[in-house]
């Protein structure tokens, strides 16, 4: 049985928020998915939701759910202004209540964020301001404009209500269109919707009106504001306090949800979504501010609050009475359930590392996750375990304890079979191990001993310091994965001061005053590392031949990763490749003129290059075999993860496993 944890049960008690009644304090909050189809909720929202409400999550708040067409931006996310959402909406909330919890609709218009160069018609917003410096530049709103889309919020409202919802959530914040007129920085409008602070406030209240008109009056309604914007001249904490307490005087709401950010193109957007660069809560103090200013009204605290201990700390000093965990709900949807079960499998916590969620969505793709590659594809990775666990018994041999390694260990435990793990050096975990230790990294450590605690859990047979050689490959294995990573690529010539990487994060004392960073990656390593050099008075210039600095990190974490950099003595060159060194000079080229340049006083270099698959030995004839993650192709842990759950589960390759395999293979 749990031991007493008095924190802990206050969070997982019943409680009341208003007129909203839950069986505990936890929430998990809005978050876009891609998963829509045609604009409505799918049969993958169904299954993923359904798998968060039987974890024992209290109230799950859907995704923003678009009002207006100018709102929509893709067909994969939710529309709120078609009547078809109504049945759609109502199957969900079958489904959550179903699994014991409460559902809210959040609705909202993201304003100038939802237009873009691709994008026949312009987006809508407060002033023609762009959010970002390359973004396209919006269309400002007329009057009457602004009456549609009151009208239409209100219109969304009374749909939401009718399919059976338990709440509706505002969306004020994050700097949607609501908050585009809210906030100084993005309304310089001098007509009734512009100039002084009660002007500027109008829309929302607008918007209020129309959206409490439309709901039945038992009906309990939650505002979400970003409490700060972090942003010149924007909202900041009194500016928002202020405004959040002539709507709360004039309206009712049962609770006030409360975030940060805008989505701009500063380091305000890497807030949002704050990776494991920040340190877990660190925007604690805006809930805590609000609670303060309004102690009759329930808050609900948001952001980078990991796990349910950092939620039951928010409660029990008074920050909050809810608590909203997104991310940690994607990793691990029994965030609830598997906290309560002391017969529970180890946990799979949330590493912040935006790579599945954040980094997928800015492809315009379904989220997924590193910790929990089942995320959006539950029922097919359901119907894929059944099959394995009908499947004969294996003697399975993988080779390589890096995250493809372990989790294709893990599944084909988990499948009934007997695994065997060997990893040819002394620890586990593979490039992860490398990347934990850069500081702003180092959740990946974490994620390395939740995947070796897993095997440990489901009987895997963890070998370290093994090589599979040709006698152990001949041991009569039914199935051999190949886990087998990737390795450095050449370095280029020796001319340059060439340190590798590993060398550069174990002894960065000994990289001298100057190092040069050449990225041809584009990865997050580039700036993790010069986040690592920049000690003292050493410098660091990142070169790359692209025309974008570090073009594989995703817009939630770059402008978070450069801000630490910024005033540090580091420096970027772009669309220059290196050409040699000349004394301590090195010599780069413009790819496109030919024309060269110097970076002087250089002490080392640091090539950060596309890895190198490394295939593994050849398996004896007959034995079926599988290459996962980078010794299939370099690339990610996402990746990793993902391919090595498929073939450990894929291993027994029975007429069902094959069927189920291909299936989940074909929602790709």
């Amino acid at each position: 049985m749990r031991s007493p944890d008095r924190p802990l049960d206050a969070l997982l008690a019943p409680v009341r928020a208003g007129r909203l009644e839950l069986r505990n304090r936890i929430v998990m909050p809005a978050h876009t998915t891609n998963f829509a189809v045609d604009g409505l909720f799918s049969e993958r929202h169904l299954a993923y939701h359904r798998a968060r409400a039987e974890g024992g999550v209290g109230l799950i708040i859907t995704e923003g759910m678009r009002v207006h067409p100018t709102s929509l931006g893709r067909a994969n996310t939710v529309s709120a202004f078609d009547d078809r959402v109504i049945g759609s909406l109502a199957d969900l909330v079958g489904v959550v209540h179903a699994g014991g919890a409460k559902l809210a609709a959040q609705l909202l218009h993201v304003g100038r964020q939802a237009g873009g160069h691709n994008v026949l018609t312009a987006a809508w917003g407060a002033s023609a301001l762009p959010w970002s410096s390359t973004a396209a530049t919006p269309h400002r709103m007329t009057t009457d404009e602004i009456a549609e889309v009151v009208a239409a919020f209100g219109a969304a409202a009374a749909r939401v209500a009718a399919a059976g919802v338990d709440a509706v959530e505002v969306h004020l914040g994050h700097g949607h269109l609501l908050q585009q007129f809210l906030s100084p920085a993005t309304n310089h409008r001098d007509d009734a919707y512009g100039g002084s602070p009660a002007r500027r406030l109008r829309l929302a209240r607008e918007v209020v009106e129309a959206v409490l008109g439309a709901l039945p009056g038992s009906m309990p309604v939650v505002l979400r504001v970003s409490a700060d914007e972090f942003l010149d001249g924007g909202l900041d904490l009194e500016r928002m306090l202020t405004a959040t307490e002539l709507l709360v005087r004039d309206y009712r709401f049962d609770v006030l949800h409360v975030s940060h950010s805008a989505y701009v193109g500063t380091v305000s957007v890497a807030t949002q979504m704050a990776d494991m660069s920040f340190p877990p809560m660190p925007f604690r103090h805006l809930p805590r501010a609000f609670k303060e200013a309004f102690p009759d009204l329930a808050v609900l605290a948001v952001g980078r609050v990991d796990d349910l201990d950092n939620a039951a700390e928010l409660v029990a000093d008074g920050s909050a009475d809810l608590v909203a965990l997104a991310r940690p709900h994607i990793a691990l949807p029994t965030l609830v359930a598997t906290r309560t079960d002391p017969s529970a499998p180890p946990a799979r916590e949330c590493i912040a590392c935006n790579q599945g969620c954040a980094g997928r969505l800015e492809l315009g793709l379904g989220i997924s996750c590193v910790v929990n590659p089942e995320v959006g594809l539950e029922r097919e990775w359901a119907a894929l375990r059944e099959a394995a666990r009908r499947a004969p018994d294996l003697r399975v041999l993988v080779v390589g304890g890096g995250p493809a390694g372990l989790e294709a260990a893990s599944a084909a435990a988990s499948a009934g079979h007997r695994v065997t793990l060997v990893e040819g050096g002394p620890e586990l975990g593979g490039a992860l191990r490398l990347a934990a230790r850069l500081p702003v990294r180092g959740r990946f450590g974490l994620f390395v001993d939740q995947l070796a605690a897993s095997a440990r859990h489901l009987g895997v047979d963890i070998r370290l310091g093994v090589r599979a050689d040709a006698a152990l490959l001949a041991r009569g294995w039914d199935h051999v994965v190949f886990a087998t990573g990737a390795g450095e690529p050449d370095e280029p010539g020796s001319d340059y001061p060439t340190v590798p990487v590993g060398r550069a994060i174990d002894e960065p004392g000994r990289t001298g005053r100057h190092v040069v960073l050449v990225d041809e990656d584009g990865t997050t390593t580039a700036l993790a590392l010069a986040d690592h050099l920049l000690d003292g008075d050493r410098r660091v210039t990142l070169v790359t031949d692209r025309a974008a600095l570090s073009w594989r990190v995703p817009v939630y974490s770059r402008p978070a990763l450069l801000d630490r950099l910024r005033g540090r003595g580091f420096s970027a060159v772009l669309m220059r490749a290196p050409a040699g060194m000349e004394g301590d000079s090195m010599i780069l080229t413009d790819p496109l003129s030919g024309r060269a340049q110097q970076v002087e006083g250089v002490s080392a270099v640091v090539f950060l290059r596309p890895r190198a698959a490394n295939s593994g030995p050849p398996a004896p004839d007959g034995v079926p075999t599988t290459t996962v993650g980078d010794a299939y192709a370099p690339r990610t842990a996402l990746e990793a993860a993902f391919e090595g759950r498929l073939a450990g589960l894929a291993a027994a390759r029975t007429d069902e496993v094959r069927t189920a395999a291909a299936a989940l293979r074909g929602r790709l």
